[in-house]
């Protein structure tokens, strides 16, 4: 993307480390972190996006160093929970994810979930409101509230691994509705490998926080999680926040966004 060209230039000199520098990595100052691979534009295939900007950049101000491993969103979780990585990130705070990791307090941005249909929006103003038996298309492994994981207990849920799949699924009429989260769908019906005519936007299901998740043995998780929260500080206190979170947003929602011309421009 254009915007992450300009921007590399700006936040660049924040977490740089020349490929001539033979330092060793100080253990201690090192965080492995599982990035999953396909929520664009916050993670993408080699799991770069506003997820990465902002965790390097927040973390650098600390002192810290971040190496990623791409994975699917339900490895990351699992590989962190096993302590295979230290943390993992675009997790959503809820009950669940409370109980399995640690969590910093100040999130790294948020993202609404709403549900989408084949042709025609229902009336359903939160999931408690879904019929019992409906087929309910979701992304396996992903948060979408605690009301979500109060109730999918009723629903035909058809998990899959990758948004083309959920979108090939309603835009078909294989699915009663699906839940997307709302840029990442805007993204993924910008790219021209992507065939969907039908889908219509529903009613908003949930505005989740999103957060790294560190693994809850560690006993560096707790040090880190604050040091991150302290980097998040640093850098909405410089501006950076705003321009990172401002630069992707306008970067993803256009005037040639699929969504915006089917729901008369509202966002």
């Amino acid at each position: 993307m254009r915007f992450y060209l300009c921007l590399w230039l700006v936040i660049w000199p924040l977490f740089a480390v020349s490929q001539d520098d033979r330092t060793p990595i100080n253990p201690a100052m090192h965080i492995r972190i599982a990035a999953e691979d396909n929520w664009p534009p916050f993670s993408d295939q080699q799991g770069r996006g506003l997820s990465e900007t902002l965790v390097k950049a927040a973390f650098a101000t600390q002192g810290y160093q971040i190496t990623t491993v791409t994975v699917p969103y339900a490895r990351a979780l699992r590989l962190t929970r096993l302590g295979t990585t230290d943390a993992c990130w675009n997790v959503t705070r809820q009950q669940n994810t409370e109980r399995d990791f640690i969590l910093h307090k100040i999130p790294l941005f948020t993202a609404n979930s709403s549900f989408y249909y084949y042709r025609q929006p229902k009336p359903y103003l939160s999931v408690a409101q879904i019929p019992n038996g409906a087929v309910v298309g979701v992304i396996l492994g992903y948060e979408y509230g605690d009301l979500y994981e109060q109730h999918k207990h009723r629903f035909r849920l058809v998990e899959v691994s990758t948004h083309a799949q959920l979108i090939a699924l309603l835009d078909s009429n294989k699915l009663d509705l699906a839940i997307f989260f709302d840029e990442v769908l805007r993204y993924y019906l910008q790219q021209e490998a992507i065939k969907a005519e039908h889908i219509q936007r529903g009613e908003l299901n949930y505005s989740s926080e999103i957060y790294l998740a560190f693994n809850k043995e560690n006993p560096q998780s707790s040090k880190r999680a604050a040091a991150l929260d302290a980097g998040i500080v640093q850098l909405k206190k410089s501006g950076l926040y705003q321009k990172l979170l401002l630069g992707i947003r306008a970067d993803v929602v256009s005037s040639d966004d699929p969504l915006y011309k089917r729901t008369g421009g509202s966002r």
